[in-house]
């Protein structure tokens, strides 16, 4: 295991650029029921246009040293108090769900983690949620029905028929990085997307494009923890992250 220069972040999420107080008063409400403690996290700028909120733990670095394999849970999802709509059927949100975790196993697969499905004292536990979600639903025709029993492709096609049904105006990833046997908690990750007070349809390609920019994020601040590196890397910008 590569030891970090101390000139490097402790982890890749640890590089903050904390924005003004004004701004910070500003910051949108958002769910703040699937952490224990949102007192720790602090808001930084995105340079995608979103909000972003982090928080490190003291001595992240030497705990993650520790894992030499993840598991990534079944993320919630959450639906917004504030959504026009709240009577999403129960394979629509698994579809969001499966979509957001497939998708962050598969970038981390692909970067050599070996990602396991049981706990253990070397594995590290991501659990997730998608929350927030406002939903506005679609007049539908007879021709968009779907047969009871039809067959949908796994991941993209779900999707797809998701938003099909309903336009999605906002949602706000939630991550928490903790050991799977010892509890013990590395960092929290909020990057919230959408329009808030003024919610903007996200289409699909934008849902798509914010679920795989939340799985390069994640990979990244595992890769910065683990090699050494000259200058500081920051894991919301996609020039500079490690392939």
């Amino acid at each position: 295991m590569n030891r970090m220069r101390s000139t490097v972040i402790i982890l890749g999420f640890a590089l903050l650029v904390s924005l003004p107080g004004a701004v910070l008063a500003q910051l949108p409400d958002f769910d703040k029921t699937f952490f224990d403690d949102y007192s720790h996290l602090t808001p930084l700028q995105d340079r995608l246009g979103g909000t972003d909120m982090r928080y490190v733990t003291s001595g992240a670095l030497q705990k993650l040293a520790k894992y030499n394999a993840v598991m990534v849970d079944e993320p919630e999802v959450l639906i917004s108090a504030q959504s026009d709509y709240k009577g999403a059927k129960p394979e629509d949100l698994q579809a969001m769900s499966d979509a957001m975790r497939s998708g962050a196993v598969a970038r981390l697969k692909a970067g050599g983690y070996n990602v396991v499905d049981a706990p253990g004292p070397d594995v590290l536990y991501v659990r997730a949620a998608l929350t927030d979600v406002q939903l506005t639903k679609k007049r539908r025709g007879i021709l968009a029905y779907t047969p009871a029993g039809a067959v949908i492709k796994f991941g993209t096609d779900m999707l797809k028929n998701v938003m099909q049904r309903y336009d999605i105006m906002n949602m706000v990833f939630q991550v928490e990085l903790v050991g799977s046997e010892s509890k013990e908690q590395i960092g929290q990750y909020v990057m919230i997307r959408g329009g808030n007070d003024k919610p903007v349809r996200i289409d699909f390609d934008k849902l798509e494009s914010d679920m795989q920019e939340f799985a390069s994020r994640l990979k990244c601040w595992l890769d910065v923890s683990r090699t050494p590196a000259v200058q500081p890397i920051d894991c919301t910008d996609p020039a500079v992250r490690p392939k």
